[in-house]
């Protein structure tokens, strides 16, 4: 039986922190009103864990974190736990993502972002 590992980005910021008020450039923002969203350009899957294939769980992790301005993962989070090899495996995963940055008046900005990590099963 073969893993396999799907990732999708949630929209809207809605799950995490609303817009910042301080208008600095270390501001963190939410996507909406204005500011969009950033575009995944490189998003490799995360690797299963013997013991979770061996378990057969399956299932979803999510992951907040910022994007920064210049297309980068920091602050990494788990608030959506599956198991905690595959928690890893979906922080390890993530981490290593790049985007074309969130823009705010044609600016890039840093933004909130929760993604979503699928471990399947074929």
């Amino acid at each position: 039986m073969l893993a396999g590992a799907v990732a999708f980005l949630l929209g809207g910021g809605a799950l995490l922190a609303q817009d910042a008020t301080d208008k600095s450039p270390d501001t963190v923002y939410a996507v909406g009103n204005g500011v969009t969203a950033p575009r995944a350009v490189y998003i490799p899957d995360p690797q299963y864990t013997e013991s979770a294939r061996q378990k057969k769980i399956k299932g979803t992790v999510i992951v907040a974190t910022i994007v920064t301005a210049e297309g980068q993962v920091r602050d990494l989070k788990v608030i959506k736990s599956l198991d905690p090899g595959l928690d890893k495996q979906a922080i390890a995963a993530v981490s290593t993502w790049r985007f074309e940055p969130a823009t705010k008046d044609g600016k890039p900005v840093a933004v909130h972002l929760a993604v979503q990590v699928t471990f399947r099963l074929y």
